[in-house]
């Protein structure tokens, strides 16, 4: 059963997830702001054990909270402890401030993160429970605030305040469930136009190949079958023999060759490598960013062999290295007469010595080195065990 709402996969979906963190964040820091003077004249009322879980672990996970925001993980199951903290301390606020508290006292301080509170509880397991939050706090707060440690409200004053605090934090529940479900219908969105670019693209490509098949059965094979079946002579025979080589060794050609790839531009290039990745890896988080020129297009050859080189790389990170998170970074220059690519592919793995690397294991050598080797780039591997892995790519040469 599925508790926490969860960090998303999708693309958009993750950086709506961040920025409504650092949103609620802000959101957090100025109500806490706002109250300051209130928590500093309300402590010498509460007991010690009150202030130690509902105000300093409190303030203490908030900046926690505030760092996740920045740094994008964790903030689901701090979401869900403030909530907690919130609502409980909430609860027991009677408990922590006697009676005979002056009237002057006012309302709780933690009055003022009742929506925060259902915020997180939205952020944490979803915009349902946030908002069943949101209706279950402001009840509790109609309560308390009628009692002498909330200044003994009237009944019509504590309705006013919670349903105010209500409307709110269900409004901001219901704007975070909007927002997931536009992010997501727009990750589908995207899913489904790649799916549709490759399946049209290996249609293209199996008809592209079914034409270039015909073109040579019939330029080559039926040229000799009419050929031999005219010839007569010894000469035209031996002629025919010599026809029929060059076919078959055109026909190899066709079978073990690779199809020639287009030229393309390295931002078309870091398109491709996000795209197979996004499809292809599941484990560790995939980040591919790309810093060129918009029109600096490489040969075809290149291009097939640095993207052949990352995807491999990233595979293995996915593989072996145990990663939660695998950068990609795609890097074109172009002076007058040099154009220049630079890859990084960097993860936070397990690591390894790769003087240790077996060499009857061709992953790295072959795979990744070779590749490049082969079209006059190069590739560097940097690891360390319990220091990640950063696989570094690169070719300069003339623009395509």
């Amino acid at each position: 059963m599925k508790v926490f709402a969860g960090v998303p996969t999708g693309l958009s979906a993750r950086d709506t997830h961040k920025l409504m963190g650092r949103g609620i964040s802000a959101f957090a820091l100025l109500l806490l702001l706002q109250t300051s003077g209130q928590i500093l004249t309300q402590m010498q009322w509460t007991a010690g054990w009150w202030e130690t879980v509902f105000m300093w672990a409190f303030l203490g996970l908030l900046a926690v909270f505030v760092a996740a925001s920045i740094r994008g993980r964790g903030l689901t199951w701090t979401a869900a402890v403030l909530s907690g903290l919130v609502m409980f301390g909430l609860i027991l606020w009677p408990a922590a401030v006697p009676s005979s508290v002056p009237a002057t006292i006012g309302t709780p301080w933690l009055w003022a993160m009742i929506n925060v509170g259902a915020v997180w509880c939205a952020f944490a397991f979803g915009t349902v429970v946030g908002c069943a939050y949101a209706v279950f706090i402001g009840g509790v707060f109609a309560v308390i605030r009628t009692m002498p440690q909330s200044a003994s409200a009237s009944l019509p004053v504590a309705l006013e305040d919670a349903a105010f605090s209500t409307v709110m934090g269900l409004t901001i529940c219901v704007t975070i469930g909007i927002l997931r479900h536009a992010a997501q219908r727009v990750d589908s969105a995207a899913e489904a136009a790649i799916v549709q670019y490759r399946d049209a693209a290996a249609e293209t490509a199996v008809s592209n190949e079914r034409l270039r098949l015909d073109a040579l059965l019939h330029d080559s094979v039926m040229t000799v079958l009419i050929t031999a079946a005219q010839s007569g002579s010894t000469r035209e025979r031996q002629a025919s023999a010599k026809l029929a080589g060059s076919a078959l060794e055109r026909l190899d050609k066709q079978g073990t060759e690779a199809p020639e790839v287009a030229p393309a531009t390295v931002t078309e290039l870091a398109a491709r490598i996000r795209f197979t990745v996004d499809d292809g890896v599941e484990d560790p988080e995939v980040l591919v960013s790309c810093d060129s020129p918009e029109h600096l297009v490489l040969p075809g050859e290149i291009v097939r062999a640095v993207f052949e080189a990352t995807t491999e790389a990233v595979m293995n990170a996915a593989r072996h290295s145990g990663a939660t998170r695998c950068e990609v970074r795609v890097a074109g220059h172009k002076t007058a007469e040099t154009a220049r690519v630079a890859v990084s592919i960097k993860d936070n793995g397990t690591g390894f010595n790769p003087e240790l690397v077996s060499d009857r294991r061709l992953g790295i050598r072959v795979s990744i080195i070779g590749r490049l080797d082969a079209v006059g780039g190069t590739a560097d591997v940097i690891s360390a065990p319990g220091a990640g892995t950063e696989v570094r790519l690169s070719w300069a040469g003339a623009a395509a």
